[in-house]
């Protein structure tokens, strides 16, 4: 059964730079321009053991920065939390592990090693970690190798054990962040922001039967570019917009060729092609017949319930 949830949209694994990261993004900047000059001429698969050494140091610097909080483990994933928050880390860390096997059969994937999940126990300190505004409404993030999480208890209104974990099953980001840290692992970070947007936000469909309600209202021409969509996602005016249309994309994909599809532009990409490249070999589409196919058919067919 299909459920239509009102929410706003998660801002998630884009590009978190802000105050708290700037300095550690001079470095990586550095170290991202050095790898650029180096690998230039290096096959990707040498390009992307670059780009997933940087993102484990990352994700290693980040974890050394929750050495003060509490820490419980399961099949796939550790969790960090403040000891206060132990019930809200329990259910994290078991809606984790009830999306684990779905998502990873789904992309035919396995990470190495377990995953890491911090908890924040106000949007604040959620934010705070990014360096973002203080209204950012973010329920989770993906980046760089980890999870982080807004707890639940700040924002499931229901009071009783078992609805909360069902709100948060359905309504939560595990589903959706996990998509994007798979995405990234097989594509070793070759995407535009708007397919892993898609990406996330179709399969999250698929296993829970939440969409963002007001994405999905806004599809409506004029439409954002490609250009637009690739080069400025996290910058557009409306992100209502941008969210709505990267999941219309992402269905046109499937609608025009099945989900084998989507899964082998995934490939093709982190064989190090660029998303053109793989969309005209994949789907035999060039940059603006992709455009006006998706763009035709996020007007006609894109919400028909049977269609997705």
């Amino acid at each position: 059964m299909k459920l239509a949830v009102q929410d706003t949209i998660n801002r998630s694994s884009g590009r978190p730079w802000g105050a708290f990261w700037f300095r550690v993004a001079r470095i990586l900047a550095a170290a991202f321009i050095l790898l650029a000059a180096l690998f230039w001429n290096i096959p990707a698969g040498i390009k992307s053991y670059g780009y997933a050494t940087i993102r484990e140091l990352v994700k290693v610097h980040t974890i050394i920065g929750t050495w003060q909080l509490e820490k419980l483990t399961s099949n796939h994933y550790y969790i960090k939390f403040r000891a206060e928050d132990r019930n809200e880390a329990e259910l994290v860390l078991a809606t984790a592990e009830f999306f684990y096997q779905p998502v990873m059969e789904e992309f035919n994937f396995t990470p190495r090693g377990k995953i890491p999940i911090i908890l924040y126990s106000s949007r604040e300190a959620l934010n705070k970690s990014f360096g973002w505004e203080a209204d950012e409404s973010a329920m989770g993030v993906y980046w760089a190798g980890s999870i982080r999480v807004l707890s639940p208890g700040v924002w499931v209104e229901e009071k009783e054990d078992g609805r909360i974990a069902e709100v948060f099953t359905v309504s939560g980001p595990m589903a959706h962040e996990l998509t994007h840290l798979v995405v990234d692992y097989l594509t070793g970070g070759n995407y535009p922001r708007w397919f892993t947007e898609g990406v996330a936000q179709y399969e999250e469909y698929k296993l829970t039967g939440f969409e963002f309600q007001e994405a999905s209202g806004s599809l409506k021409p004029p439409f954002y570019s490609m250009h637009d969509l690739t080069e400025h996602f996290d910058s557009m005016p409306s992100q209502t917009r941008a969210y709505g249309e990267s999941l219309a994309a992402v269905r046109f994909i499937v609608h025009h060729a099945g989900e084998s599809a989507l899964y082998q532009i995934i490939s093709e990409l982190g064989q190090g092609m660029d998303f053109n490249q793989a969309a005209v070999k994949v789907l035999c589409l060039d940059e603006a017949q992709f455009e006006a196919g998706w763009q035709d058919w996020a007007v006609t067919k894109a919400y028909q319930p049977d269609l997705f």
